[in-house]
């Protein structure tokens, strides 16, 4: 699932988390829903929002996402785990009927041969359309499991369901292999997103991206931290992004674009300014014009957090 978090903002309980993880069959109350945006390049529109685990423990402290897999990853809990989180995603979407979701699985859900009719059950019950929710299964996964995952993700499309292929490197399948598959959106491993990368890792993210849009399909860059990748994304030509400087993970769906967002924050540091230059008498910036901050402002939006 996620991969990113900011360690300053997760709390660590140094406890055995053996312990208290085996409860999660009878304490879904405990897993939280987060989310984290991904935006349409050329729009800045919300495509979807990602959605994130979260666990408190009998503290009130919320745990890293990392701990939470690493604790569950050999107690055979992963699927219940999937089971939680989707069923509460479609409940969260019968209420805020704007929002569409992107949803991890992992690998033990596709043995579970209960999971699609229950899956068909929740819609119904929540009266919830599939075409608002798309499931993100990881390239290695899909390698390691093909027939049985292909099958998976063919039912899922069958259903109405968007497919995604997460944390997409080129190692396990070649660009011809993956135009049979049947999927939605293909997310590029942030790897591609970094400062360094090699001549033929630069000319691999282009093959890539010209592919899935010669097929059709939506390409999505991760791990957007600073300006040069998110140009890297635009040279590239995908679809859409998604990072922390451009959206950090929050407990409540993002709903409004990179614009909105963009004059929401414009607003603040003019209020912050007012603030203390109208009734406190401090001048933050002096012999500069609000308006010369704000560009400033504007300007370092996408340099790194």
């Amino acid at each position: 699932m996620e991969t990113e978090f900011n360690p300053l903002t997760t709390a660590h309980i140094d406890i055995q988390l053996e312990q208290g993880f085996p409860e999660i069959r009878l304490a879904a109350e405990k897993i939280e829903l987060w989310f984290q945006p991904v935006y349409e390049l050329t729009t800045g529109k919300v495509l979807h929002n990602e959605v994130l685990v979260r666990w408190r423990d009998e503290l009130g402290e919320l745990r890293q996402p990392q701990e939470l897999l690493a604790a569950l990853q050999n107690t055979q809990l992963l699927n219940q785990l999937d089971r939680i989180v989707v069923e509460k995603s479609i409940e969260l979407l019968s209420k805020q009927t704007n929002v569409k979701v992107s949803i991890n699985l992992s690998n033990e859900i596709f043995e579970d041969q209960k999971f699609l009719p229950q899956l068909h059950t929740w819609l119904s019950q929540y009266q919830v359309s599939a075409k608002r929710i798309s499931f993100e299964i990881e390239e290695e996964i899909l390698w390691q499991k093909q027939s049985l995952v292909l099958l998976f993700m063919t039912e899922l499309r069958m259903m109405g369901f968007y497919v995604v292929i997460d944390n997409f490197t080129g190692r396990f399948f070649s660009l011809f292999q993956i135009q049979e598959f049947p999927f939605s959106m293909l997310k590029l491993d942030r790897s591609f997103s970094r400062k360094n990368l090699s001549p033929v890792q630069k000319q691999l993210a282009i093959a890539i991206a010209y592919t899935t849009r010669a097929f059709q399909k939506q390409c999505v860059l991760k791990g957007i931290d600073d300006k040069l990748s998110l140009k890297f994304a635009n040279d590239l030509g995908v679809r859409a992004v998604q990072g922390y400087s451009l959206g950090k993970p929050q407990d409540k769906p993002i709903t409004f674009g990179l614009i909105g967002l963009l004059i929401v924050r414009i607003i603040a540091v003019l209020i912050v300014l007012y603030i203390f230059k109208s009734l406190i008498g401090i001048d933050i910036f002096p012999n500069r014009h609000a308006w010369e901050v704000i560009g400033d402002f504007i300007q370092s939006i996408f340099e790194s957090k």
